[in-house]
């Protein structure tokens, strides 16, 4: 009978560490599937820019990024750029999470899951609320709760905020990046285009097909076709201001035109970096108010 009891002892043993084991994971759905994630991980690499802000927010220092600064100024270690993450170096930080972009890393998603448990979310082609989205999955990956929609509910109170001071309710903008004689404008899909809709604004440029967005080449007759109320225009080169053309928009005339960092309105798909821009298009802007 010893042995008997023993194994039924041992097969006990093992169906209970199984049980517990699976009640001390979290199932996450992501773009590419649904990943089974250990409670509260504590090495998580990720893969992208603005995932590295969410994670931040929920006060977890990435154990491996990849992302496009030069140099990284909260220590952690670098795993190569975005669109090509060094898979060794990420085995050797040994992650218990991976954090992956689902329209850069889609190729590499099986490699990657063989490293960790793997989600894979948008952040190279999100608008506003795909990097909201993006922030409610990663805080449920990494087993907190609240901290995100705190976060969002400032930001909606940010926005009413804007809408009231601003009162553009309805006046058509645009974001144009001039450079190198060339000029093309952000379609209503990228990520600024949409927050700056949810601030009052009409996108001046709509298309009509879905997918990923793009940016739109134009000549400065076309702008002028356009003819939009207000302009964010992203620094670099002054040429365009110069065309006979330009100074002939509605935005132009009424000194409706504000010039921005590139880095902080085009490079930054999280929460924080949609506050960044708000407070950098409030500031501009009322400024301008103050002085009209």
């Amino acid at each position: 009978m010893k042995p008997i009891f023993s194994m039924l002892m041992i097969l006990s043993v093992l169906f209970i560490t199984g049980c517990s084991e699976q009640e001390h994971e979290t199932a996450v759905r992501h773009d590419l599937g649904t990943a089974h994630v250990a409670a509260h991980p504590q090495r998580v690499a990720v893969l992208n820019d603005g995932f590295i802000d969410t994670l931040h927010d929920l006060g977890i220092k990435p154990a491996a990024a990849a992302d496009d600064r030069a140099e990284r100024n909260d220590g952690s270690p670098s795993v190569g750029l975005p669109s090509h993450p060094d898979l060794k170096k990420i085995t050797s930080l040994k992650p218990d999470l991976i954090i992956a972009d689902s329209s850069l890393h889609k190729g590499i998603y099986h490699e990657l899951t063989k490293i960790a448990p793997t989600i894979a979310l948008q952040n190279e082609a999100a608008d506003y609320q795909d990097a909201v989205d993006a922030a409610l999955t990663i805080e449920k990956a990494v087993g907190k709760d609240g901290i995100i929609e705190k976060q969002l509910s400032a930001q909606e109170e940010k926005l009413n905020d804007i809408k009231r001071k601003l009162d553009a309710e309805g006046g058509t903008i645009l974001l144009i990046d001039a450079a190198n004689d060339s000029i093309s404008v952000k379609d209503d899909r990228f990520f600024t285009s949409r927050l700056l809709t949810l601030a009052g604004f009409t996108y001046a440029v709509q298309t009509d097909s879905g997918g990923k967005s793009d940016s739109i080449k134009m000549t400065p007759g076309q702008l002028l076709h356009i003819d939009p109320d207000y302009i964010v225009l992203l620094d670099g080169e002054k040429e365009l201001e110069k065309n006979h053309l330009w100074k002939q928009l509605t935005a132009v005339k009424n000194g409706h035109v504000y010039r921005a960092d590139r880095a902080v309105w085009t490079e930054r798909r999280s929460i924080d970096g949609a506050d960044a821009i708000l407070h950098d298009l409030q500031k501009k802007m009322l400024a301008k108010k103050a002085q009209n």
